[in-house]
This record gives C-alpha cells, structure tokens and sequence, in this order.
C-alpha cells in the first residue's frame, strides 16, 4: 500500500555521521527481498557483516558522498528508501574481510566473482581511471512505500551527483524486472546477462538451482556512446 506523497518525502545524502542508519535500513531494505542473496544463501547477520565492510570498513563507500536515503517527515523522518553507489575505481579492489569462517568467505567469493563477471563489459571504460563511472549498487524502498516515485527520485539524485561530478557512465546490476523497468526508464540499456544457474566460478557452478538473470544495465552521461548489442552468458 503506498504512503506518504512527494511533498513529504526528502531525499538526503548519507554522510559518514549516519553509518549505523545507513546499514540498518540497507539490511532492513533488501535482507529476504534481494533475490541475489537469497540465492547466495546470507543470513540477515551475514548481510550486516558485508555491509558494514562496505560501506563503514576497510573500503568505507559511505566516505564518496555517493548514498541517499529517502525520508518521510510525517514520520518523524523514518528512512523509507535508499540509494547507494560508489566510484568503483575509486574504492579499489575489494576484499574478503579477515577473520571469518571458511562458509562465510565461500559466500562471499562467490558474490565477488558473480559480480565481476556481470560487470566484465565495463573494464574498458573503468580502466579510464576515477571518476569516470558511478556504480548503482542497490536501490530499494520499504514496502508500504512502494508505487510513490520515491526510486525514480533515489535514482534521479544518483544521476544528476554523476553528471555534476563528471562521471561519463553510470551502470548498475539490476536482479528483478521492477529493477531493469526503473533503470530503462532513466534512459539505461542492457549491455549484458548473465544466468546465475549457469555461472562458474573455479570450475563448478555454485547455484544450479537459482532460477535469476542478472542485467548490466548503463547509461552514458557524455559523448561516449554504449555501443554493442546485448550480450548473455548462459
């Protein structure tokens, strides 16, 4: 049932002051409605953990100034939405946190290596250093709120930070057909697929049964032009 209206909803850059509303409304947001992390298997605990590695950790995303949070003033300002991105050049390499079980980091490589591999066509353009491409990692609204633009305003924000700072590609992995809808609308094009009971990761193939495709989804913001035509692995 959707709440609240535009007027009500603010949408406010997640500074580092806010990490711990940041990460509890990023688990509250996609813990069992994430269709990727259902397949990977994580745990509400295990998805904290990851998060805050990402966003608070070692590679501290929240630090770029590139995560919004959509609030509802009629409710004393509750976090309804969530946008986060980052520069991915920017960041660095990613790394599997140290001091955690064989299980957990099996779970993680195997999302490390999923992600690289949807996100292969864009090595070129990442090797053109920071700055150049901002990278929509999750975008979601609470349920009640859903059915009120407040994603289209989430992603909006994202694109207009992108452009003012220069990015000259924005792109995103998007897990549901309500994801590709809100990314086609802001003028993205699918570039590549790939099927997750397919993918495989040292020879085997992790997820057989997780019936998912997952769509790299871009945009140019400058003269560049994405070029080529959609690609699948299966």
């Amino acid at each position: 049932m959707m709440t609240g209206d535009s007027d009500s909803i603010s949408i406010e850059r997640c500074t580092t002051h806010e990490t711990e509303a940041f990460l509890d409304l990023y688990v509250d947001l996609f813990y069992e409605r994430e269709p990727l992390t259902g397949c990977i298997g994580f745990t509400k605990e295990q998805m904290a953990f990851v998060a805050r590695n990402l966003y608070a950790g070692s590679n501290n995303l929240l630090s770029q100034g590139l995560c919004w949070i959509a609030r509802d003033r009629t409710e004393e300002n509750r976090g309804v939405g969530i946008i986060a991105c980052d520069d991915p050049v920017a960041a660095g390499e990613l790394r599997i946190p140290e001091g955690i079980s064989e299980m957990d980091a099996e779970k993680i490589m195997v999302a490390m290596g999923l992600l690289e591999e949807i996100g292969r066509p864009m090595k070129e353009r990442l090797a053109q250093g920071e700055g150049t491409c901002l990278h929509v990692a999750a975008v979601g609204v609470a349920p009640e709120y859903e059915g009120a633009g407040i994603a289209t305003r989430l992603l909006q924000t994202a694109l207009s930070e992108a452009g003012s700072r220069g990015f000259r590609y924005v792109f995103a992995e998007c897990t549901s057909p309500a994801s590709r809808r809100l990314h086609e609308k802001a003028g993205f094009t699918c570039l590549h697929r790939v099927s997750v009971s397919s993918f495989t990761q040292n020879g085997r193939t992790p997820m057989p049964d997780c019936d998912l495709d997952i769509d790299l989804m871009v945009k140019s913001l400058g003269e560049g032009v994405i070029t080529g035509a959609e690609t699948v692995s299966r």
